[in-house]
Order: structure tokens, then C-alpha cells, then sequence
């Protein structure tokens, strides 16, 4: 039994962007970790539980430069690696290299308008998933040690699936870091997540829903590009389908990590 689409649906979770003003065309190069380590309860089939791992790490130019409605973003796919148990083929790794992502950043500060080439990868797929929450967002005004509440929804469609999550973000802004000799803030999170929708895989169609809780890290430029990010997820799901007993249970241990590259 493999549920992979229910991994990938998995992947994303960021934040969105810090309202954008006039500014300076920006380039920086990412690397960008995603790890899911996920335990499947197969006892209501009479058997041992099954364990999937999926490790993708992607190195990536992002480029941000003012343009109507907001700033264009352009991302660029240098390389990709993949280390897990799924069972996801080099041509589908191979695929992800050279590939771009164009966007915009509107005025509120949220990504939009996302095309990807070539769009039929896998990888790319979860690329554009990150991108989509990759800026972090900041209140306008904050000062070391305020807190406030943001929600934010993700939708994903990517290998099969049709999944809304939902995220309700505690913040409190940190103090003021140096990144590769740039100058950041700190903001810290701690959120909760609710997550329901379809997957479609080799068994069909399955049902799909759960809960999760998780903490992150962001740092953020004067400009209020992103410097790098943490975050650290547990999901706890349930799966349904007409093969099955009873909903199958689902935990999904998750890390997402933004290095900034010199």
C-alpha cells in the first residue's frame, strides 16, 4: 500500500509575503530542504505498520522586481536531489533542473498567477508548493516582542490530489540577526493546521483529513525578502477508501528548511 499523493499533499506550509513597496530589483539563491517521514497504521488489514520517507533538496535562484500589480517573481531550478523510500523515478528528479516558476507578489502581499515549466513534474510541483508560502509576512509596524494571529489557506493540486489546508500562525518578532552580513529580524511561530480534501492513486480515489500542530522560525530582510526559514511539522490524518475497514491513521513527522546562499 502506498499513499504518495497524501505525502506530497503534505509538503507545503510557509507564509505569505510582507506587503511590498517600491524597492530595488533583488536576486538570492536558496537551498531548499523537505523532509517527510511518514507511518501508516495498516492493522485494520491485519498488518505491521509501513514506514515512507521522502527527502528533497532543491537549489534555487529566486528574482524579485517591481511590476504592475505588485513585484514579479522569477525562480529558477539550479539542481535537485532526491533520498526516500517512495519509489519516484531519476527522470522525474532530471525533469525538476532548469525548470522555472513565474509570479506575482500583489500589494497584500500574496503570491499569485503561478506557471511552472515543465509542468507535468512531480518535483516542480512541490516547488511551486513551497514558493507559493515562501515569503514570510510580518505586521506592519511590529516591534521586538509583539505578537498577533495571521490564517492562511493553502490549496494543492499536485500528483493527484485536490487538498485544502488551513493554518491559524501565532507570531511573536525576535530581535534583530545578521544573515550573510545582511541585517534580519526574527520572527517566531507557532501554528495549528486542519487539512481535508481527495487523492487519487493507484487504489482510486481516497478521502483525506487531519489535524496538525508545528513550530517555525523566518527571517526577514530589511526589504522584506526572505533569509531563511524552519519549520517543524506533526500531522495527524485520516484516510479513507472503499478497500479499507475503517479510516486508516496517518502521522507525518515533516521539517522544511530555506538556507540563504552567499
Amino acid at each position: 500500500m502506498s499513499l504518495r499523493p497524501a505525502v506530497f499533499a503534505s509538503l507545503v506550509l510557509g507564509l505569505a509575503a510582507v506587503p511590498m513597496s517600491p524597492r530595488a530589483p533583488i536576486t538570492l539563491r536558496y537551498r531548499i530542504d523537505a523532509k517527510n517521514q511518514t507511518t501508516i497504521d495498516l492493522s485494520g488489514f491485519g498488518q505491521p505498520a509501513q514506514e515512507q520517507s521522502l527527502g528533497l533538496t532543491v537549489w534555487v535562484v529566486v528574482s524579485l522586481q517591481d511590476t504592475t500589480g505588485g513585484r514579479a517573481l522569477h525562480v529558477v531550478v539550479d539542481s535537485a536531489k532526491y533520498e526516500g523510500t517512495l519509489p519516484i523515478g531519476q527522470e522525474s528528479v532530471d525533469s525538476a533542473r532548469g525548470g522555472t516558476i513565474h509570479g506575482v507578489v500583489d500589494p497584500a502581499g500574496r503570491v499569485k498567477n503561478l506557471t511552472v515549466t515543465p509542468n507535468a513534474s512531480v518535483f516542480m510541483a512541490q516547488i511551486e508548493a513551497v514558493m507559493a508560502g515562501f515569503f514570510p509576512r510580518v505586521k506592519p509596524g511590529a516591534k521586538t516582542g509583539d505578537k498577533w494571529v495571521d490564517t492562511m489557506e493553502v490549496t494543492n493540486s499536485a500528483g493527484g490530489a485536490n487538498t485544502k489546508t488551513q493554518r491559524i500562525s501565532n507570531y511573536t518578532l525576535g530581535a534583530r540577526e545578521t544573515v550573510s552580513g545582511l541585517p534580519a529580524m526574527r520572527l517566531n511561530s507557532v501554528y495549528t493546521s486542519t487539512m481535508s480534501g481527495t487523492l487519487e492513486n493507484q487504489m482510486g480515489t481516497v478521502e483525506v483529513e487531519g489535524t496538525g500542530t508545528g513550530t517555525g522560525f523566518y527571517l526577514v530582510g530589511t526589504d522584506g525578502s526572505s533569509l531563511g526559514s524552519g519549520t517543524t511539522t506533526n500531522l495527524d490524518q485520516k484516510v479513507k477508501m472503499a478497500m479499507a475497514p475503517g479510516p486508516i491513521p496517518v502521522k507525518v513527522a515533516q521539517t522544511l528548511t530555506v538556507t540563504l546562499l552567499k
